[in-house]
């Protein structure tokens, strides 16, 4: 029989009617009379030149030959139905969450991906919020920011953070003052990424330098606020030296102190649980891999 003559919605029929092995509940699932199924039936088995069920009283029973159609029929339905969502994902965007602090580094990387994958458009929420919850939220990957060894099986280390205080040349400049020295910082405003201060508070601890006075200068949400902050000369803060990498390699940025603190927290890369489509497979091997290049030009 040729692709055209295929009596497709009769043969949609059928395979409700077998699968349930009644014409009755066939009809209710197709939102038909059982009248408009046993005929559909009888209409394909008059073209096919065969029967499909044995009748009886009470109850239908399938035929060698409905049997093993049937088989056939499932696994096409099966392949049409994967090939029809296969279609409609291209055309849907691929939905990415990131905590904003991070969209500085992965805004350049989305337009990088757009470019060269254009039958895969990208759809960014950026948030202040550090997790996610594949349940309850309509995305595909998430970036999150929690502590190192808490990164879960479906999530993968982007990078671990690694904070430094930075300030800007003017800043220093129309200050005069060195800042060469943990106790130099007094003389500075301090912004704060967090509201419990724990950044300033850790950094100066593990320098050994926690007589110094840091619960003075402003308070921001995020991390993403503060630097930004810094970068028009309103202060020092504690930035990750991957997100500012741009900004530090064109001096926007100077860093006073060396070398720089793992705070034991991490950006990773959340996919969600059972994900098989192409584009955001890309999507995740494209972000993956600058990652890893941007691993390599910091430690470098």
């Amino acid at each position: 029989m040729s692709r055209k003559s295929l009596p497709l919605y009769a043969l949609s029929v059928f395979e409700v009617a077998a699968r349930h092995q009644s014409f009755t509940r066939a009809a209710n699932e197709l939102f038909l009379t059982q009248g408009a199924v046993s005929k559909q039936v009888a209409q394909l088995e008059a073209r096919l030149g065969y029967e499909l069920f044995h009748r009886y009283a009470r109850s239908l029973r399938l035929t060698a030959q409905g049997e093993l159609l049937l088989g056939y029929l499932q696994r096409g339905f099966k392949v049409m139905e994967q090939g029809m969502d296969a279609a409609a994902s291209l055309a849907s965007p691929l939905r990415i969450k990131a905590p904003s602090c991070v969209v500085r580094w992965l805004l350049p990387l989305l337009q990088a991906f757009s470019r060269a994958s254009p039958e895969w458009p990208v759809q960014l929420a950026g948030v202040h919020e550090h997790a996610v919850n594949f349940a309850r939220e309509d995305v595909d990957l998430a970036i999150v920011y929690k502590p190192l060894k808490a990164v879960a099986d479906n999530e993968t280390l982007l990078f671990a953070e690694v904070l430094t205080p930075v300030a800007s040349p003017r800043l220093l400049a129309q200050s005069g003052l060195p800042l060469e020295t943990e106790a130099d910082l007094s003389r500075f405003p301090l912004l704060h990424p967090s509201h419990d201060k724990r950044d300033w508070r850790q950094w100066l601890a593990q320098r050994g330098a926690g007589a110094v006075d840091y619960r003075g200068g402003t308070v921001f949400d995020t991390l993403d606020q503060a630097m930004n902050a810094a970068l028009q000369g309103y202060g020092v803060t504690l930035g990750d030296i991957r997100l500012l990498a741009r900004e530090l390699a064109e001096g926007e940025l100077l860093t006073p102190f060396s070398p720089p603190w793992p705070s034991g927290c991490a950006y990773a890369l959340a996919l969600r649980p059972d994900e098989r489509r192409a584009g955001v497979l890309a999507l995740r091997r494209h972000l993956l891999q600058a990652a890893s290049e941007t691993a390599d030009t910091v430690s470098g």
